[in-house]
């Protein structure tokens, strides 16, 4: 196997990628698919080689096909390694269908001059900057008169060892079918600008995570999955279990969902933070059952982190993904939700499964339009209790017995007026 260096700027590999002849490939069979990078990960990508920083070299195998009409020898080169970088910067450049740079990309200086970068198109940036991309030159390595043996064990070598997070983890056990929908519903403007995400969040593809705690919900809502918390571990659990089995219905339901997310926020939202978006996308599937235009959504949302709401915060704190403080977020907003829009909460679904009460740890004073509770006392059940000004019924005793009273010397017909007999006179039947 032979070694050598190939001096190729991105404008001129570009070209090779788009000829007919396809001089530059990426067939190799053990090769992964194309677009499992992160929108923060292809910015991230951008920004490195306007900064100058250091980036992988490229990897190429280098095949001779035959000769030209001159007679000179006609080569391919196959993409070993760096097919997320050189794929990433060619749809970038692409002026028609060219992505925006993540909302959480830094700003760059350049040549003495600061650029902001987040948000914007290959096309929207300065001539400068694009001529800095289209000439940048990546190290490239081409291999030739190599073995399928020796490439396969050269590329599983360069991408073995690598620290991944937790969720990154996810995307192995998830399959590429199933990564490739969750990539390309991370490409909209909801999650790439919208979602207020720090650059180190993004770095561990958080963002993922929050779509995934998003479907996990929505199992819940609409299958009654059963969940303990949302955090990464059980969400890589999660990711594995749904693994060939999240069907066409769901992947409609979740791209409906997150495609009204997009329509609704184009920009960023403090309020979209890690802990918040996956309750908003499952009230946001609420909206569209509803009937909700987007505009409207949004100025609840902007209503809702404005307004007070004192066991939303609570559930916001410490343990904020365990299951009862998540339910607790989910309760908070949907009934904030129905009041806002005047809806009857008992006569919409609810955010949860059937099974979970829609009132639980609120009551009447947290201000959600929560019904007072209603006096369910069976009057038939109560106690006459005579009121006190009201005279006391005379009680019936039996007549005095004659004999007695014989014997005790009180003739029939001697009774008090009051029906009674003399205290000492008792006394003295009693004795």
């Amino acid at each position: 196997m032979n070694r050598s260096n190939l001096p190729m700027s991105v404008v001129k590999l570009k070209k090779w990628w788009d000829s007919p002849e396809k001089t530059l490939r990426c067939d190799l069979p053990f090769q992964r698919h194309a677009g499992v990078w992160s929108a923060f990960t292809k910015s991230s990508l951008i920004h490195s080689m306007l900064a100058d920083s250091y980036i992988l070299p490229i990897v190429l195998l280098k095949d001779r096909v035959g000769v030209d009409e001159r007679g000179k020898d006609v080569f391919v080169y196959n993409i070993e390694d760096g097919q997320q970088r050189l794929t990433n910067v060619f749809s970038f450049m692409d002026e028609e269908n060219g992505w925006a740079l993540h909302s959480a990309t830094p700003t760059i200086r350049y040549e003495g001059e600061d650029y902001e970068l987040a948000g914007k198109k290959y096309i929207e940036l300065p001539k400068e900057l694009q001529d800095a991309i289209a000439q940048f030159r990546f190290s490239i390595q081409c291999l030739e008169d190599y073995t399928m043996e020796e490439a396969e064990t050269l590329f599983f070598n360069i991408n073995s060892g690598v620290n991944l997070s937790p969720i990154q983890k996810a995307k192995s056990r998830m399959g590429t079918d199933l990564i490739k929908f969750f990539t390309d519903l991370l490409g909209g403007s909801f999650f790439t600008q919208a979602i207020s995400i720090t650059e180190a969040q993004a770095k561990r593809e958080e963002d993922l995570l929050m779509l995934i705690q998003a479907a996990l919900l929505l199992d819940n809502r609409h299958e009654g999955l059963d969940y303990k918390t949302i955090s990464a571990a059980f969400c890589l659990s999660y990711a594995e279990s749904i693994r060939g089995i999240y069907n066409a219905d769901k992947r409609d339901m979740l791209t409906e969902t997150i495609q009204f997310l997009n329509n609704s926020f184009e920009t960023r939202n403090k309020f979209l933070k890690k802990n918040n978006v996956p309750i908003v996308v499952v009230i946001a599937k609420i909206a569209l059952e509803q009937q909700i235009e987007t505009k409207a959504f949004r100025s609840f949302i902007n209503d809702f982190a404005s307004s007070l709401y004192p066991a939303y915060e609570e559930a916001s704190g410490s343990g904020n993904v365990k299951c009862k403080l998540t339910q607790m977020r989910l309760r908070v907003m949907f009934l904030a939700f129905c009041k806002y829009f005047k809806l009857n909460a008992e006569e919409v679904k609810k955010p949860f499964a059937d099974g979970i009460p829609l009132y639980e740890g609120l009551s009447a004073e947290d201000d959600l339009g929560i019904p007072e509770p209603e006096d369910e006392t069976n009057p038939a059940d109560m106690e006459t209790i005579p009121e006190a000004s009201a005279p006391a019924e005379p009680v019936y005793t039996e007549p005095p017995n004659t004999e007695v009273l014989e014997e005790s010397g009180i003739a029939e017909g001697q009774e008090l007026e009051d029906g009674g007999v003399e205290s000492g006179e008792v006394e003295e039947i009693g004795a």
